[in-house]
């Protein structure tokens, strides 16, 4: 696959998978959808690590990161799946539009990174003015909606402090290796809320239902995670900061034309915000960059 197609391939993928999250949820129910996704997943990774032959670590520290990453996993997507049944697919994708933001503020405080300039804060700063605006639409007067914002926001902002936990004290061990792992954790998990749960294996879930499952499990899941490893290989990291920019957008008017769904006027100004405040954030990452090659060259 050329490069150019494969970026393409992460950016629909991306800006597809909140609303087959909310299908899937709504058709079969949030524990049963993000288990039944998950397990499939873990089991695709499995195969894919034995035909990798991607190397295991056993030692403690290994074995502390495979039960971490596994349980953030599963109280991630347990939040998700459950706010992605009152908010709209759009609004998802958009609330994780804010994760860079998030991990380089954590990266700040856990990693001590110098990385918080002046012009980076001011684009947290208009991004988060945009959040406010989301939580003051009209949409919010709806029961559950407001609750199920703070649901997502909690997700992503546990997932970015994961993400800076991880890079600081598992950066070294194999990515699948340790994928397929806190896979299956996180199956064990949701396991256990399933069956605290109380709940039964829904019967009647559409073709829908079990075409978003299976497309979250394989699709989203197993191929996106390799395409996107394979662009961040091959492509500039300056473009690759672009993709948070294009997917919100793109799910919100996926949203709107496969699902009906209503997006109240704030909450397109409130991403307008959103998606100023992270483009000002990025771009001063792309001239910080551009910076240091044009002082290495003026040194040679």
């Amino acid at each position: 696959m050329s490069v150019p197609a494969a970026y393409i391939a992460i950016v629909l993928i991306w800006a597809t998978t909140p609303l087959a999250v909310k299908w899937s949820a709504v058709e079969a129910g949030f524990l049963f959808a993000v288990l039944s996704r998950m397990f499939i997943a873990a089991v695709f990774c499995q195969l894919l690590t034995h035909l990798l032959r991607s190397d295991w670590h056993w030692h403690k520290r290994a074995l502390s990161m495979y039960l971490l990453s596994g349980f953030n996993i599963s109280f991630s997507m347990l939040l998700i799946y459950w706010g992605a049944q009152t908010i709209s697919s759009g609004l998802v994708a958009l609330l994780f539009g804010l994760m860079p933001l998030l991990t380089g503020v954590f990266a700040a405080l856990i990693l001590k990174e110098k990385s918080l300039t002046l012009e980076k804060l001011l684009g947290i700063s208009i991004a988060f003015s945009g959040l406010v605006i989301i939580f003051y639409s009209d949409q919010t007067q709806q029961q559950g909606y407001l609750m199920a914002i703070i649901a997502v926001l909690t997700a992503v902002s546990w997932h970015s402090f994961s993400t800076v936990v991880f890079k600081r004290y598992a950066s070294d061990l194999p990515i699948m290796s340790v994928t397929t792992a806190s896979i299956w954790v996180s199956v064990f998990f949701l396991s256990i809320a399933w069956w605290l749960s109380g709940n039964q294996i829904p019967l009647d879930i559409s073709e829908t239902g079990w075409g978003s499952i299976l497309y979250l499990s394989i699709i989203a899941s197993v191929i996106g995670f390799t395409i996107y490893f394979y662009v961040l290989k091959n492509t500039q990291a300056s473009t690759i900061a672009l993709i948070p920019l294009i997917t919100p957008v793109l799910a919100l008017l996926l949203g709107q034309y496969l699902n009906n769904e209503q997006v109240d006027k704030n909450v397109w100004t409130g991403a307008l915000f959103i998606l100023s405040g992270l483009s000002l954030y990025q771009v001063s990452n792309v001239l910080k960059r551009l910076a240091r090659k044009i002082i290495t060259v003026v040194n040679e």
